[in-house]
């Protein structure tokens, strides 16, 4: 794991900007930071850590498309916006451990940023919500007794992008979806798409993963198989909380959207009590 770069505070309500090195190619990835004065409330408590994946469709998307979410969630929680790098540039498993290095920075660092390293979450939106759900997964596997691991405390998941068969009737509702392009970028090779971590909707091994929230819209594609992976989670002993909202125009994460306001409140909630 490569050290932090140079920070760049804005102003108290944030975002701060920070960097660090990936392991394997020493890839600068940015991060930016929310929470009370810039990541740090000024008072004795810590806040909620939560590392949060941008959405798009690994293809597309910008770590500034979270910002309204991290924003509004940031009176609650630090939340640590992942810039990771897009399928083109790189795919599957690069991506994912990417991701996990993110996480594994925020815990490391929670001291520095205010919060509480014993309460760390991941969530995201889309090819986020991917990835939150995959770094769940890995969090779980890399976490035993004789190794240094992530005690995660839940899961984020909104509208999440799991399942690259694309074979469920709301994502055959709608037709055509970009999300083929932006699944073939970021699994090249067919047979990736039977693995977990590229494809958490696959996986036959949900057990010991930490409570989730799963969030969906009445008129978005991806709800059929968001809201099937939270039944297979609950067949695994996995608590879980599902949320679907209303048919909107819109994504749920802009602060824009009619239920947006909800959406928040839900994850507030969930932060404060995944169960």
């Amino acid at each position: 794991m490569g050290s932090s770069g140079t920070v760049l505070r804005s102003s108290a309500v944030g975002p701060w900007t920070t960097s660090f090195k990936t392991s394997a190619e020493a890839r600068e990835i940015g991060l930016r930071v929310f929470g009370k004065n810039g990541g740090k409330n000024g008072t004795a408590e810590l806040l909620p850590l939560v590392v949060y994946f941008h959405g798009g469709f690994f293809t597309c998307g910008a770590v500034e498309d979270a910002d309204g979410i991290a924003r509004a969630l940031s009176e609650k929680a630090v939340v640590v916006a992942v810039d990771y790098p897009l399928a083109g540039d790189t795919s599957f498993p690069g991506i994912t451990e990417v991701a996990y290095e993110a996480l594994q920075w925020a815990y490391d660092h929670a001291d520095g940023l205010g919060a509480d390293g014993t309460r760390v979450m991941v969530a995201g939106d889309q090819a986020g919500g991917n990835l939150a759900a995959a770094v769940a997964m890995i969090a779980r596997d890399r976490l035993t007794p004789t190794s240094r691991g992530i005690c995660l405390k839940g899961q984020i998941l909104i509208t999440p992008m799991l399942d690259p068969s694309q074979s469920s009737r709301s994502m055959k509702a709608l037709g055509k979806c970009v999300c083929q392009q932006g699944w073939a970028a970021y699994l090249p090779s067919t047979s990736d798409a039977l693995h977990p971590y590229a494809a958490p909707a696959q996986s036959r091994r949900l057990g010991g993963l930490v409570p989730a929230l799963v969030i969906t819209a009445q008129n978005d594609a991806l709800r059929d198989e968001a809201e099937q992976y939270a039944a297979s989670l609950i067949t695994a002993g996995v608590p879980v909380q599902v949320r679907r909202f209303a048919a909107e125009i819109g994504q749920l994460v802009d602060p824009a959207h009619a239920s947006f306001s909800s959406v928040i409140s839900t994850i507030k909630q969930f932060i404060q009590d995944p169960g």
